[in-house]
């Protein structure tokens, strides 16, 4: 429970909130088309974004904003604003392509953090490089996401524990490396990378973990309010798990699930 005293939190709130509306943190997930970015938006965040798996999502580019209830706080829920950049995704078609760089250009300045999203199965790593050679100048601190790790060779992801198997496990560790240093090339800095499923919510913990790191330091309390999944998404994919089992592996990671306490909301925002 909070230890403020009754009706100190309804004006602390409320600040919280205005400094939400006035300025929202803002994540820019980007790459090219088809790599699971909006899943990885619903995923992270609770939206509701439409995913195909046959045509282009977004096609126009804008920045949306969306009002997420936390309850991250102890003994409060706060209505927190997310700004995310709508961006159609890079090498679908020549023609677009473009007007679209002109308006990554143009929007990425304002982010905090971009998270450039690449699909875990894919070798091919030449338009992406380009294209990051290219917008490098205008980004902000940069995350690398390798999605659809439950996809690698062998097909043999472990259902039970919802985790890769120990031959997938190698082989995503040697994709991750790869990935992470064809790309940090073209950038010329050490960027952070995280495998990941988005649609199996695996290692998202660590993936928000490194856009959390990556923000500017006074704007990282914002994105920890925001966070809207938890180890129980995890857990309840994991099929062959006793209930004894799904407590002991809650509790290794639980510390990431904690509430936050509301004297603690926001102790860097100056720094």
């Amino acid at each position: 429970m909070s230890d403020l005293p009754p009706g100190a939190l309804e004006p602390i709130v409320r600040h919280i909130e205005e400094e939400f509306r006035s300025k929202p943190p803002t994540l820019a997930v980007i790459g090219l088309s088809g790599v699971g970015k909006s899943s990885v938006i619903n995923a992270m965040f609770g939206t509701r974004r439409h995913v195909s798996p046959t045509t282009r999502g977004t096609s126009r580019f804008s920045s949306s904003v969306f009002d997420i209830v936390s309850r991250r706080v102890e003994g409060a829920p706060v209505t927190c604003a997310l700004r995310v950049v709508d961006a159609p995704g890079l090498g679908e078609d020549a023609d677009l392509d473009g007007n679209y760089l002109k308006r990554y250009r143009s929007h990425l300045p304002e982010c905090d953090v971009a998270l450039w999203v690449v699909a875990a199965r894919n070798r091919a790593l030449a338009l992406d490089q380009q294209y990051l050679a290219r917008l490098k100048d205008q980004l902000p601190s940069l995350v690398i996401g390798v999605n659809q790790v439950d996809l690698v060779e062998p097909l043999t992801w472990n259902e039970g524990i919802n985790m890769p198997s120990p031959e997938q496990a190698e082989h995503i560790e040697e994709i991750l490396a790869d990935r992470r240093a064809r790309l940090a090339r073209v950038v010329g800095a050490d960027v952070p990378a995280v495998a990941f499923s988005a649609l199996r919510y695996y290692n998202l913990q660590a993936l928000f973990n490194a856009c959390l790191q990556s923000a500017p330091k006074n704007r990282r309390w914002m994105f920890e309010l925001l966070k809207s999944f938890s180890t129980s998404d995890w857990l309840a994919r994991a099929k062959a798990l006793t209930p004894a089992q799904r407590e002991q592996l809650a509790k290794r990671y639980i510390s990431s699930d904690a509430k936050i306490r509301l004297a603690d909301v926001g102790k860097d925002r100056a720094g």
